[in-house]
This record gives structure tokens, C-alpha cells and sequence, in this order.
């Protein structure tokens, strides 16, 4: 029985090459954790553990409390932005709660005062509920793929079957770009459009970091109209087992051609010509029956995955002192968990 730190990138790889493969395993490897820090999220660091049959892998990024607020040497983990929450394999009782144990431990021991976690909606979260409290954010929409295309599109409603056909009429097409600055351009303006918070916009570096990624792990979908002007694309991540719609939108001018749904439809062909066996197109804004993005993703299958979240607090009272000493140098309420990283201008991150 053991249970790992790991914050070197070469063997969290190694780590990561020797789980069984798995539908989200893009988003537990080295690099991509890589990109999380290039955009200034935290430190990569994971923890292994292994005990008989049992594997646990769970990942993390590290942020030390912002220096300004005046703790030093306590720091908070969440998991990445995507579904890498942890990883668990041939999980016995008991072998569970000897590794939340251990975990509890090494978080004492490490100086965490609060922990967030993004679960992954392919695994099982009744294997962690008695560790964490699990809390269902949103429900997510998964394409299973088939090499016949039409079998595919007969999956779909009839609004986005009428979708895929109108932009065919149109005289729309998809195609491979070699890297993601055109998308970029799209998708910030999409940002700018529905008021998205900051943090939504990614970085240069983060973009550029996704490029950097191996090619058999992302690609880059873009859509263009009859004309030969990109209208549309997306950001795909993909593992052995299933292809991940990361980031994607459409400029405003092009909504009537529905060059999303095109897209997607498209990336769902491309993702199971490559071997792939799901399209997960991750979920809504929410868990309102009335949101608008779920809606429009519900409309390609009726194949749902729950997303859960969690929250935990390791040192409360010293989360409330860093919370209300937070709250007065900004004069902001909080909102999530760890409020205390942001409206800080020389916050150390």
C-alpha cells in the first residue's frame, strides 16, 4: 500500500500510460495539466495510489493563498477545467477509505485549506461519496459513434437533422486547421457576446499550449461557408476511447446557417473514422430544463452523463479569515469556493 506525490511531468505520464484506457483519460495527462498551469491555474501535482488490485489516480492543481491576503505557506487544489476528477480502478471499501485517509493526511501535512473537485461523468461517483460530497452541477450529452453517418444522424432530433441539412444546402464544409488561431479569434468574440467571465477567455499561452499537444490528442474543426470563409470551429481533445469538444462557437453573422451543428455532426464523422467510440459534448450553462446551450447539445442524442462537483473545506476556520480579509481589501461577495484568488491585483497564483 501506497500513496504517491507526484509533481514531476515525466513520471505523472508514466503513471497515466500504465491506467486501463478509459472515455476522459485526455484529460488526466501530463501535458494537459501543463496547459492548465500555463494559464496560470496552479502547479501541477497528483497523487498515486496503489494497493493490491486498487489504483487510484487523482490530479490536481496547486495555488498557494495569494500572498496579499497575508497566510503564507497554505494552499487550496482543484482539479483541471475539463472532467479529470480522481481516477479509480478496481476500487475495494476498504481500499477507498485507507486511500481517504492518506489523503487527508497529506493534505494536513501540505497546508490545504480547501480542496475543488471536477468529476469525471464516465466514472462511477458512488465509488468516492463517502469521501466527498458530491453535488450534481449539470448533465452532459455523449454521441455514441457509429461508421455509418446516417445511423448517427437518425440518432439526432428532427431540429437538428433539419440543421445538418441546411447547412449542407448552404454549401458549408469541414475542415482540418493546423493549428487554433482563427478559432480563437471566433470564440473570444462569442465570449464577448454572452458577457462570459474573464476567466473564459483562456490565454494566449493556454491556446498556444493546446497546440503543443500531441496531434493524435486534439485536433482543430473549422467550418466554412460557401464562400471559403471560416465561420465556425472547435477545439477537440481526444483519448483511445472518445473525442471531447473542449471549446468551440460560431461568428454572430452565420447563426441562420446553424454552422455549429454542422460542426459537431462533422467532428462526430472525423471522431469515428479515427477509431473513436464516443463524442462527449460535455453540458449546458446549468441544470435549468430551460438552458439553452443543453438544449441545443440534447438534440444529438439521448445519451446523458451526470456531472458532479465537489467541495470541501480542510481548515474552516482559517477559510473564513482568509475569506473575510479577502472580502474587505475587495469589497466583493464571494461566489465559489476559492473567491479569495481573484480581484486581486498582485495576487501570487
Amino acid at each position: 500500500m501506497s500513496l504517491e506525490f507526484i509533481t514531476d511531468l515525466t513520471r505523472w505520464q508514466q503513471v497515466v500510460d500504465n491506467l486501463p484506457e478509459f472515455p476522459g483519460k485526455v484529460y488526466y495527462s501530463a501535458l494537459y495539466y501543463r496547459t492548465c498551469a500555463i494559464n496560470g491555474d496552479g502547479q501541477p501535482a497528483a497523487l498515486y495510489f496503489n494497493e493490491n488490485q486498487t489504483m487510484i489516480f487523482y490530479p490536481f492543481l496547486i495555488r498557494p493563498v495569494p500572498a496579499i491576503l497575508g497566510f503564507s505557506s497554505f494552499f487550496d487544489i482543484q482539479t483541471a477545467y475539463g472532467y479529470a476528477g480522481p481516477a479509480v480502478f478496481a476500487g475495494t471499501l476498504p481500499a477507498i477509505a485507507r486511500f481517504a485517509e492518506m489523503q487527508a493526511q497529506w493534505a494536513e501535512n501540505a497546508g490545504i485549506v480547501a480542496e475543488f473537485v471536477r468529476f469525471n461523468p464516465f466514472f462511477d461517483i458512488n465509488t468516492l461519496s463517502h469521501i466527498f460530497k458530491p453535488e450534481l452541477n449539470r448533465k452532459t450529452v455523449c454521441i455514441e459513434l457509429n461508421h455509418d453517418f446516417s445511423v448517427m444522424l437518425r440518432q439526432s432530433s428532427g431540429p437538428r437533422q433539419r440543421n445538418y441539412r441546411k447547412a449542407l444546402r448552404a454549401g458549408l464544409s469541414c475542415v482540418s486547421l493546423p493549428d487554433c488561431a482563427e478559432i480563437v479569434k471566433i470564440y473570444r468574440k462569442a465570449m464577448q457576446r454572452i458577457g462570459a467571465d474573464d476567466y473564459y477567455y483562456f490565454s494566449d499561452s493556454y491556446f498556444s499550449a493546446l497546440q503543443d499537444m500531441p496531434p493524435e490528442s486534439r485536433f482543430f474543426a473549422g467550418i466554412k461557408n460557401s464562400d471559403g470563409s471560416l465561420i465556425a470551429g472547435g477545439i477537440f481533445l481526444q483519448d483511445s476511447v472518445a473525442t471531447h469538444y473542449h471549446l468551440g462557437a460560431s461568428v454572430a453573422e452565420a447563426r441562420e446557417l446553424q454552422p455549429d451543428a454542422f460542426m459537431l455532426f462533422e467532428a462526430a464523422r472525423l471522431a469515428a473514422a479515427d477509431g473513436s467510440k464516443l463524442l462527449h459534448l460535455g453540458g449546458g450553462l446549468s441544470l435549468a430544463d430551460d438552458d439553452g446551450l443543453y438544449r441545443f447539445k440534447s438534440g444529438f442524442s439521448q445519451k446523458r452523463h451526470d456531472f458532479y462537483i465537489a467541495r470541501k473545506i480542510h481548515r474552516q476556520e482559517l477559510y473564513d479569515e482568509i475569506s473575510k480579509k479577502w472580502q474587505r481589501l475587495t469589497g466583493r461577495q464571494p461566489d465559489i469556493l476559492l473567491h479569495y484568488h481573484e480581484g486581486l491585483e498582485h495576487a501570487d497564483i
